[in-house]
């Protein structure tokens, strides 16, 4: 930007930084000999730059990307948060591991069958298997075998450890749903730390634009002769506070952008672009009583719920150490068999001459038989596995009389367990009232101060106007014009600031009603 200008000391470059845009401003120190036309066209090109740049600052920071990324409401923010944030994925996981423990409960009602195999080795004296005679060598053998069993009744024990593990799993997920609205709530206070941002921003540019205006009268009467040079400076030393005042208003809303990215695991290198709600005004007109909204939250709140099935869990848990008391039946079977080295089978017959038994008991003579020698083979593997083949099935009843009181402690750990979670529902449902009835006022108080605030900003108004019209007559000075504009400023910011504490609270009691959270 080049200005025509007349006896000018020096240029002054300031440089201002709104996200993506930077904006570079040239103002001209001048002396009291200052070509007044050419600086009134000066500044009136630079309030209309200003006006431009700063009106449409949040636009101009996510037009460059508005091509590359669907801009968010915040239920976007929720839902993307949700498929995101780690905490929220380490519960699904438990979850997971939970349904695996409820898989296995049903596993208990199926059979158990198991196949065993091995080879042996004897070593010296024994007894052979299958001559029934003492022997002294190295035999190897091999056994195999197939056994199954069945629990018939055990007290009801696997039963009720099948819905012990069903309430956990239900406990699993409504535990999950209170995560996930944690995480709501806090996108939620990070989203509209965001428009809030936003409007604070827009706010810091109308101040700017009014100042503006007013250095273009105070140069006039100055060049008028009609008012000395403290009042033109005065007004650029308010402009450059304003600037300042956008500057960190444009830090605060990049930090609410980080903040929420990272609550919604966000990249914080990619470009985001959030869409203004539509419906502030309606939320933040909520009714209903405390109470209404407890006995509402009493009965929708996943962690009152996980409570209520936590109970019932423990409760589950008593029987299940009851039936250690109980008689086990079961029936099992097997199948086995066997193969050895010594089991032989003949395969050829020799005589080898003869041999005195006996003699005659009358004519004493020799009584001879023959003398026999044999061929043998170990007989074969899948021969003897076919021969030996031995099976086996019966029932069986078992009752544990006495463990050393191991029973009756269980139980009453059990019982211990199911009161500890009846005193936790209770302590769940005192929190919640407690927090409904914090919530509650804190929304009743919010929207006191929204009202006082509005009140504020309409008085301030009307004062600014007052003093603008004074000091445009010439009948006040512009120390009290600066004053009251910076009332206003302060007035609108905390104006800003009530109505999104409104829009929060209404928000957390819509939480509590049990409704979707969004804008």
């Amino acid at each position: 930007m080049s200005v025509e200008c007349q006896n000018y000391k020096q240029f002054d470059f300031r440089q201002l930084t709104f996200g993506r845009l930077t904006i570079k401003l040239i103002e001209c120190n001048f002396d009291k000999k200052i070509n007044g036309l050419a600086l009134t066209k000066f500044l009136k090109r630079k309030y209309k730059m200003r006006k431009l740049v700063l009106f449409g600052v949040f636009s101009l920071m996510v037009s460059s990307i508005r091509a590359q990324s669907s801009p968010f409401l915040l239920k976007d923010c929720i839902d993307y948060a949700w498929k995101n944030n780690l905490d929220v994925q380490q519960a699904l996981l438990s979850e997971r591991s939970v349904e695996i423990g409820e898989r296995q409960s049903y596993t208990s009602l199926l059979p158990s069958l198991s196949a065993s195999a091995g080879q042996h080795y004897q070593f010296g004296r024994t007894i052979d298997r299958f001559t029934n005679t003492f022997i002294n060598q190295t035999l190897r053998s091999n056994n195999i075998g197939l056994n199954a069993g069945l629990t018939v009744f055990n007290g009801f024990q696997n039963y009720n450890n099948i819905k012990q593990q069903q309430t956990l799993r239900k406990v699993s997920a409504e535990n999950i749903e209170n995560i996930k609205n944690q995480v709501a709530i806090n996108v939620s206070s990070a989203y509209l730390l965001v428009i809030q941002s936003v409007e604070q921003v827009k706010n810091a540019e109308m101040q700017v634009q009014t100042t503006l205006q007013n250095i273009i009268r105070a140069q006039k009467m100055v060049d008028a002769g009609v008012a000395d040079l403290t009042v033109l400076l005065t007004q650029k030393a308010q402009l450059a506070n304003e600037e300042l005042a956008i500057i960190n208003a444009n830090a605060q809303y990049n930090n609410a952008i980080l903040s929420l990215k990272m609550l919604m695991q966000y990249p914080f290198s990619d470009p985001f672009e959030l869409l203004m709600p539509a419906n502030i005004q309606t939320l933040m007109a909520q009714t209903g009583t405390a109470d209404d909204i407890y006995r509402a939250a009493v009965s929708k709140l996943p962690q009152v719920r996980a409570a209520v099935l936590q109970k019932e869990a423990a409760d589950i848990q008593i029987r299940v150490s009851k039936s250690l008391w109980s008689p086990t039946v079961s029936l099992y079977g097997s199948v086995s068999t066997v193969f050895s080295e010594n089991a032989r089978e003949i395969t050829g017959v020799n005589i080898n001459g003869t041999q005195v038994i006996g003699v005659t008991q009358n004519g004493n003579e020799n009584v001879v038989q023959p003398v026999y020698s044999f061929q043998t083979k170990t007989i074969d593997f899948n021969k003897q596995l076919r021969d030996n083949i031995g099976q086996s099935a019966g029932i069986s009843l078992s009752w544990n009389l006495f463990n050393g009181f191991q029973s009756q402690n269980q139980i009453a750990k059990s019982k211990i367990n199911s009161q500890v979670s009846e005193l936790n529902l209770k302590r769940v449902e005192n929190s919640l009232m407690n927090e409904i009835n914090l919530a509650y006022n804190n929304y009743l108080a919010a929207t006191q101060r929204y009202a006082a605030t509005t009140k504020s900003v309409e008085a301030q108004q009307n004062n600014l106007n007052y003093i603008q019209k004074r000091y445009e007559a010439g009948a006040t000075n512009v120390f009290e014009l600066t004053q009251a504009k910076n009332n206003y400023s302060m007035a609108t910011s905390n104006e800003i600031q009530a109505k999104y504490e409104v829009v929060f609270r209404a928000l957390i009691i819509e939480f509590y009603k049990g409704n979707p959270i969004a804008l």
